[in-house]
């Protein structure tokens, strides 16, 4: 397809980049919210994650998944982990934000809209906030340069992964089967975001982001509050940046198929911190 301005002005695109923007937003907004902006240097390193944990806390994820889809093939099982996960994120979220007892209530609230209406703008709004706190809970335990290390990796591996081993398709597809998707969901029009998380399917109404390509690269911004707060925000501007790039591969595919998002975004995401380094050192 070939691209033009028109596609910029998509509700899908714009929705794209509204989504990243709360992600990278919400991330640093929780990370100040707890005080992690301090010197990389005043940092206890038993608090820290070196890059080797974080990667075999991520492989150990990945495995534990794909053998639950593949060899369990028990439904509740990985709903109840994708569950798990949501609400640990959000009960982060909340109590960053509203004190105790408050953010019981508002936790409540969150979680019955989500399990009741179940349509896709609760679902991407949920999502979002759950990815960012977890990515501050990651983000704020890695050094800037261990960051580095985990994001070039896995943008290695998220090109081996789709079009080499095409696993993480596979990961994809057998959980889009279970009707659980840990993605956000960036329908054609705006109507679309008050369809029915039920009747979501991979096809070309709907297309995927996956949680990863905001996850990844919000850790990374926040651990560059350990090296300044114009740091993380020129960074953040990158991932942007990187997601704009993405955007324009995608769409300029002959044919609709995945691709991996992070290589794309994580050359945003770097870029932005180089460029943030020269300008601090001017």
């Amino acid at each position: 397809m070939n691209l033009n301005w028109r596609h910029f002005l998509s509700f899908s695109f714009i929705f794209e980049i509204i989504c990243v923007f709360l992600g990278l937003f919400f991330s640093l907004g929780i990370a100040l919210r707890y005080r992690i902006l301090v010197p990389v240097s005043e940092i206890s390193i038993q608090s820290q994650y070196s890059a080797l944990q974080f990667l075999l806390i991520f492989l150990t994820a990945t495995v534990i998944l794909l053998l639950l889809l593949k060899l369990y093939k028990k439904p509740w099982l990985v709903r109840l982990l994708f569950y798990l996960a949501i609400f640990q994120g959000l009960w982060i979220f909340v109590n960053a934000y509203v004190p105790w007892p408050n953010c019981l209530i508002i936790l409540g609230v969150l979680a019955f809209y989500w399990l009741y209406y179940k349509n896709i703008l609760i679902h991407n709004a949920i999502i979002i906030m759950a990815l960012s706190a977890i990515a501050v809970m990651f983000g704020a335990n890695l050094t800037p340069s261990a960051a580095i290390i985990i994001l070039l990796i896995l943008a290695v591996y998220d090109f081996w992964a789709v079009y080499k081993t095409k696993h993480m398709v596979q990961m994809f597809t057998g959980m889009a089967e279970q009707k659980v998707y840990f993605t956000i969901i960036i329908p054609q029009n705006i109507r679309g975001l008050f369809k029915k998380i039920s009747i979501v399917s991979p096809s070309v109404e709907f297309m995927f982001l996956g949680t990863g390509d905001i996850a990844l690269p919000a850790i990374f911004v926040v651990s560059c509050l350990q090296i300044s707060l114009l740091t993380a925000y020129i960074t953040a501007l990158g991932t942007i940046a990187g997601f704009i790039f993405l955007f324009i591969l995608f769409v300029s595919q002959k044919e609709k198929q995945p691709m991996p998002g992070l290589p794309p975004i994580v050359l945003g995401t770097l870029l932005g911190f180089l460029i943030s380094q020269i300008i601090i050192r001017l």
